[in-house]
C-alpha cells in the first residue's frame, strides 16, 4: 500500500519566539564530559561568578524552571505573597506565580519606574522590557531595589533578552542593592534547545534554590554548554553587529507597510511596534502561514521575529505586502 508522506500545504514560518537566527558555534563535546559532572560544576560556579561579577549564581533548565522555582521558593518562605507584574512581561511569570498561590496584579511598567506601585511583597520588572525593547537604567534599578527591601520585599528582574543591548547587567550590583536576576541561553545563543538559565542572587536566595530544584536537575551536557557560553568573548560581541544587520533589515520591510510615523522598537531578535491593526495584521500573516505574536493591551503590540534563511525573508517580505 502507497502512503503519501509529502507535505500538501507549505510549513508555516514561525517568526513569534524571540531567539536569534544565528547560533553560537560549538565543537564537538568531549565523551569525558559525561563522567565529570563534580569536575564540571566546579569550574561552572567559578566562571560563572567571573562572568556574572557575583558570588552566587545558580544553573537552572530553562528560565521557566527558575520563574517556577522562585514562586515555589516564596511560598515556602513567605505563604501567599502579593507580586506586582510591570507590564508587559512574558507570560510565564503571571501563569507560575498564580500555579503557587500567590496573588498577581498587571501594573504598567511606566508607573513602576515613577514610583507608582500597589502595595506589594514582588515586584517583576523586565530589563529590557518585552516586547517594547524599553532599558530600565541601572540607578532606577537601584531605587526600586533598595525600596523592596527596606519594605522586606523583592525585585526580581527578567534580563533574558539583555545580552544583545550591551547593557550592564544588574547582577553586578546585587551585593550593594539585594535583587535577584534571570539570565538566559538560548535567545543570544540561537540554541533554542539549550534549556538553560541562571539566577543570580544573594547567596541565601540562590542556596534556598538548590534545595528546591535539586542538585541534579543540571545534566553533565549543560554544565558544559555554560562554559562555552561564558567565554565566547569575541563571537558575543560578532553577534552584536550581525543581530543589530538583520534588525535593521526587518525593520525595513515593515517600515514599507507603517510609514514614517510609526515608532518600531528593535529587541536584536525581533521588533515591535504599536498598530491598530496589529490583531487584524496577525490573523491574516497567520493564514498566510507566518506566525507573528500580539500583546493585547490598551495600545496592541505586534512583535515579529528575524527570519533565519534567505526564502524565510522573501516570504515574510511578499506576506508583509498583501496586508491591507
Amino acid at each position: 500500500m502507497f502512503i503519501d508522506t509529502r507535505v500538501s500545504q507549505q510549513a508555516k514560518l514561525d517568526l513569534s519566539g524571540s531567539v536569534a537566527p544565528f547560533e553560537l558555534p560549538l565543537a564537538d563535546m568531549p565523551a569525558s564530559v559525561w563522567a565529570r559532572p563534580d569536575v564540571l560544576r566546579s569550574c561552572f560556579h567559578l566562571e560563572a561568578a567571573r562572568y556574572f561579577e557575583c558570588e552566587s549564581v545558580l544553573a537552572v533548565t530553562g528560565i521557566e524552571s527558575g520563574i517556577s522555582a522562585l514562586a515555589r521558593l516564596f511560598q515556602t518562605w513567605y505563604g501567599s505573597m502579593r507580586v506586582v507584574l510591570a507590564e508587559p512581561s512574558f507570560d510565564q511569570w503571571d501563569k507560575r506565580f498564580r500555579r503557587a498561590n500567590h496573588v498577581v496584579l498587571d501594573w504598567p511598567v511606566d508607573l513602576v519606574l515613577e514610583g507608582d506601585i500597589p502595595e506589594c511583597d514582588v515586584v517583576v520588572l523586565g530589563r529590557p522590557v518585552n516586547p517594547t525593547c524599553q532599558m530600565i537604567g541601572i540607578k532606577q534599578v537601584k531605587l526600586l531595589a533598595k525600596r523592596l527591601r527596606a519594605q522586606g520585599g523583592w525585585l526580581i528582574l527578567d534580563e533574558a533578552y539583555l545580552d544583545w543591548t550591551g547593557e550592564e547587567s544588574y547582577a553586578s550590583f546585587i551585593e550593594a542593592e539585594p535583587a535577584i536576576v534571570l539570565r538566559s541561553v538560548a535567545p543570544f545563543t540561537g540554541l533554542s534547545g539549550a534549556n538553560l538559565a541562571f539566577v543570580c542572587g544573594p547567596k541565601a536566595v540562590c542556596t534556598a534554590l538548590l534545595n528546591e530544584v535539586g542538585t541534579q536537575a543540571v545534566s553533565s551536557p549543560q554544565w558544559w554548554l555554560a562554559l562555552q557560553y561564558f567565554k565566547a568573548d569575541a563571537w558575543r560581541e560578532e553577534q552584536v553587529d550581525r543581530l543589530a544587520q538583520v534588525c535593521a533589515r526587518l525593520e525595513g520591510l515593515w517600515r514599507l507597510k507603517l510609514g514614517p510615523d510609526v515608532s518600531i522598537h528593535s529587541g536584536g531578535y525581533f521588533i515591535s511596534f504599536v498598530h491598530p491593526n496589529s490583531e487584524q495584521w496577525a490573523m491574516k500573516l497567520e493564514h498566510m502561514g507566518v506566525l507573528v505574536r500580539t500583546y493585547p493591551a490598551e495600545q496592541s503590540i505586534l512583535r515579529c521575529g528575524v527570519p533565519r534563511v534567505e526564502l524565510d525573508w522573501e516570504r515574510l517580505a511578499l506576506a508583509i505586502n498583501s496586508l491591507d
